[in-house]
């Protein structure tokens, strides 16, 4: 009984992560607090009672603390892959974690789960995964938070943005250039990642730790090319350059007006993406392999069936 009074708040929910989390507490008897600066993305879920949205103005402070009366715990999912004059790394990644934790503080909101990076880290030369290193280093110094830090590989799984790009350019293009293609990534699958997280929510052993995600197996970049080559059957010749190379590829890309590829999206990619054995994970579940989703096309399928359903209850 006391469960069904629980209140979750989810900043970032509309995303990839977020979506899951969602879905996967959907039908507990969580209130949730959904909060996105893309509203439109979620009003779906307002078909569901013990389901409240809000829009999400990073800079509305004070009204962020009203949305966040009566909760009990706050997952923050927020994270941009690239930079914009609106939204730097710092303000997203570092910034805006120290005002909620002061947020929390004032609200007397105790538990926060934090998602970052794998990979973060002081000394890197990207500064996507400095500005991650810098936001859990502000918010571990919380001493009132009862923090976890969860720092996932790259997640795959139906709508991910990293192996669905790379299957597209697979399927329209003949010829695969491939910058950093001995970079090493744990690729995990986008529902062990939610059950992870709802597993930390109220496990107190999890309290002012730090744990890193990561799938059953480490590829290389150039290895997954080559598995998503194979789950479509069909032939491609690959390209890969040296590190020279791959840096002015980078460049050249970070020109175009839309952002896929850019010279910090390359920086990153020189730390290699893969869990450290004293950080590991407590809690394992599927770990489904990559190739193994990869071959399988129904599974791609399931996530976009629910969105689909809860969707067509709502009317929209």
């Amino acid at each position: 009984m006391l469960q069904s009074k629980r209140t979750i708040a989810i900043f970032g929910a509309s995303g990839f992560l977020g979506s899951s989390i969602v879905l996967a507490l959907n039908q507990s008897n969580y209130r949730l607090k959904l909060f996105s600066r893309n509203k439109e993305k979620i009003k779906f879920w307002t078909v569901n009672p013990n389901i409240q949205i809000f829009n999400l103005n990073l800079d509305d402070l004070t009204q962020i603390k009203k949305d966040l009366k009566n909760t009990d715990v706050v997952i923050k999912l927020l994270g941009i892959l690239h930079q914009s004059k609106k939204d730097s790394f710092d303000k997203i990644h570092h910034l805006w974690p120290s005002y909620l934790a002061k947020i929390l503080k004032d609200m007397g909101i105790k538990r926060l789960i934090h998602i970052s990076a794998l990979g973060a880290g002081a000394k890197t030369s990207s500064l996507y995964l400095r500005s991650k290193a810098l936001g859990e280093t502000a918010l571990l110094k919380q001493k009132d938070l009862n923090l976890t830090v969860l720092k996932p590989s790259i997640i795959f799984g139906p709508k991910d943005s990293f192996i669905n790009m790379f299957r597209m350019l697979v399927k329209w293009l003949p010829i695969i250039v491939l910058i950093s293609p001995q970079s090493k990534f744990q690729p995990i699958y986008i529902e062990d990642v939610s059950k992870m997280i709802i597993k930390c929510l109220w496990d107190k052993k999890t309290y002012g730790k730090v744990y890193e995600l990561g799938g059953p197996q480490v590829y290389s970049l150039k290895e997954i090319i080559r598995l998503i080559i194979k789950s479509e059957k069909i032939q491609r010749f690959i390209i890969p350059l040296n590190k020279p190379l791959s840096f002015m590829f980078a460049f050249s890309m970070e020109m175009l007006p839309i952002k896929i590829l850019t010279r910090d999206n390359w920086r990153s990619m020189q730390t290699d993406n893969i869990v450290s054995p004293q950080y590991k994970a407590p809690y394992q579940y599927s770990l489904q392999r990559l190739e193994r989703y990869l071959e399988n096309k129904k599974s791609r399928a399931p996530m976009r069936a629910k969105y689909n359903f809860y969707r067509s209850k709502s009317g929209r």
